[in-house]
């Protein structure tokens, strides 16, 4: 048995980029956004109680961005900084280590910290900070610094016991929601 379904497209160009309203009628519609750049995306909504066109004005920005970003979850991205800067409180706070002894051990760990901070900035990647964080921060440091085999052993162990490390994690909203809760209020001024 073969549906046909009447379908209403309306094309907008809104600040260089494409936007494509697709009416299904009773309730149904498609919304299509594609640009030159990296922001392309399109989400279908099956019971919106109205009009696309109306439906767009009256949702609120954040639920614009979240359903377009779709099972992606793009949401939300590490904040590299602010990250570091929870890690590094954890070391000074919460490990109870006699750094004030070891001054080129306390060396070697800020040059490896901020050598793992320049590549978290480079990938800009939650993962790539909890898949990386013993293999290019924690096991680079060079322990033997430390005078004293207590003392080094007792360093090694409490740096090599962190677990969790993601809870050291903070995030801030990604660039793509940022652009689509900003276009989408100029998306409702054009409809």
């Amino acid at each position: 048995m073969e549906t046909t379904i009447k379908e209403e497209v309306k094309h907008l160009r809104v600040e260089g980029t494409d936007v494509y309203l697709h009416e299904y009628g009773d309730g149904k519609g498609k919304l299509t956004i594609s640009n030159n750049y990296v922001h392309n995306y399109s989400h279908y909504w099956g019971a919106m109680g109205e009009s696309l066109n109306k439906f767009i004005k009256t949702i609120n920005s954040e639920y614009f961005a979240d359903k377009l970003l779709g099972y992606r979850n793009d949401s939300q991205q590490m904040d590299v900084k602010k990250t570091f800067t929870q890690l590094r409180k954890f070391f000074r706070e919460e490990m109870d280590l006699p750094f004030y002894k070891h001054m080129e051990f306390q060396k070697d760990l800020r040059e490896k910290l901020k050598d793992f901070q320049n590549d978290c900035e480079d990938m800009k990647s939650q993962e790539y900070f909890v898949y990386n964080f013993f293999p290019s921060f924690i096991n680079k440091l060079d322990y033997y610094l430390i005078d004293g085999r207590f003392d080094q052993r007792e360093v090694e162990d409490s740096f090599k016991g962190i677990c969790e490390q993601w809870h050291f994690i903070v995030t801030k909203p990604s660039d793509e929601y940022i652009w689509l809760m900003k276009f989408h209020k100029i998306l409702k001024k054009h409809l």
